[in-house]
């Protein structure tokens, strides 16, 4: 074969060569683009729906009150906390315990 004695002719002989490498990576990438347009409509369209759906409970749904369910939360977290600290100092004694059977034992 003889050299191409242009830069265009040079770029149409390697043009093959990238189109074969690179055409079926760039098509593959354009079918994910694709894909992905279409699941962001139709993740936009079922968030539309969503969003119609909630706007009928605020309408007819009273919020719940939280209040008193926090105050029994707080309640709770403290009571287990308490209980925590006492099952620590309980392990100590037992521990301490065991420490000094084994001490009266040798």
């Amino acid at each position: 074969m003889s050299e191409p004695s242009t830069p265009t002719e040079q770029q149409q002989q390697q043009q093959p060569g990238f189109n074969a490498v690179l055409g079926p990576a760039v098509l593959e990438i354009d079918q994910a683009i694709l894909s992905v347009q279409k699941s962001q409509a139709n993740l936009g369209k079922e968030i539309e729906r969503l969003v119609a759906e909630l706007e009928l409970f605020t309408d007819i749904a009273e919020p719940p009150k939280l209040q008193p369910c926090l105050e029994k939360l707080f309640d709770a977290k403290n009571r287990l906390s308490s209980t925590n600290k006492l099952l620590a100092r309980t392990n100590e004694r037992v521990e301490r315990i065991q420490s000094e059977l084994k001490q009266i034992q040798k």
